[in-house]
């Protein structure tokens, strides 16, 4: 269970911190968005910016059907490494922030509502984690997805690495994060990662919503309880030792000293 001191610290620190230029834009209703916007960084995350997604899955909680998307034709290139230098760095924070994004994306993946992610551009990092957070991933032929975390010397620490496994399978889980790729949309579907490939991702989330809209909504609830109550564990506390245990360290230290840039392929 997440430690609920941790929660408190990260969002105390924040409260701290000058705010930051990006945005999470909310809608509600029977179909809920959430949307990453800051388009200097490729939608990336900083603080303030996951503060802000805690609190818009809160106030999604009675949608139906909720879609996850960035603007700018990108989805999310991970953590702002600019913020994470300034802030986040050191040893030490790595348990507070996990814990914290954790139990966002738990509760993301608690929703009674269908998440549909549409995918443009890059989702990398803690943006490849919010994608296996999704019930079902719409990606454009241009979308690049890649749990780049070893790149930078951690792992996944927001229950990604886990739900990656359960959505691939744990020989394709092991490539995908031990060798850091970054996949494209045609490969992110061939290994599950992706359930459809779209030249318009946004009106192909928005027929799959209608379509479920249309349904009985009590069903649809009925039904994603029965595949969660399957769906094995993820894992998430040996994840989040392990990202604490690296997150700070020299290796991620090194990293976050020398990239600046997005990794390619």
């Amino acid at each position: 269970m997440t430690d609920t001191t941790d929660l408190t610290d990260f969002r105390a620190l924040v409260e701290t911190l000058p705010p930051g230029p990006g945005r999470v834009v909310v809608t509600t209703g029977d179909l809920a968005t959430i949307r990453f916007d800051h388009e200097p960084s490729r939608n990336a995350l900083d603080p303030a910016m996951m503060v802000a997604l805690s609190d818009a899955i809160e106030a999604v909680r009675d949608a139906r059907v909720v879609v996850l998307s960035g603007a700018h034709r990108t989805f999310c290139s991970g953590g702002n490494l600019g913020a994470v230098r300034s802030h986040l760095a050191m040893p030490g924070a790595g348990r507070a922030f996990g814990a914290f994004m954790q139990d966002a994306l738990d509760r993301l993946a608690a929703l009674d509502a269908i998440v549909i992610a549409v995918v443009e551009g890059a989702a990398l990092g803690g943006g490849a984690e919010l994608v296996v957070t999704a019930d079902l991933v719409v990606a454009a032929p241009d979308a690049r997805i890649g749990f780049v975390h070893a790149r930078l010397g951690v792992s996944p620490g927001f229950g990604g690495g886990g739900r990656l496994v359960s959505r691939v399978g744990p020989r394709a889980a092991l490539q995908v994060l031990a060798f850091a790729r970054v996949l494209g949309a045609a490969e992110a579907h061939a290994i599950d990662l992706v359930d459809e490939v779209d030249p318009d991702p946004h009106a192909r989330a928005d027929a799959l919503a209608t379509e479920l809209l249309a349904l009985p909504a009590a069903a649809v609830r009925g039904a994603k309880r029965v595949v969660r109550a399957a769906a094995p564990p993820v894992g998430r506390t040996e994840e989040l030792e392990v990202f604490a245990e690296l997150w700070g360290g020299p290796d991620h230290q090194r990293a976050l000293a020398g990239n600046a840039r997005e990794p390619r392929r």
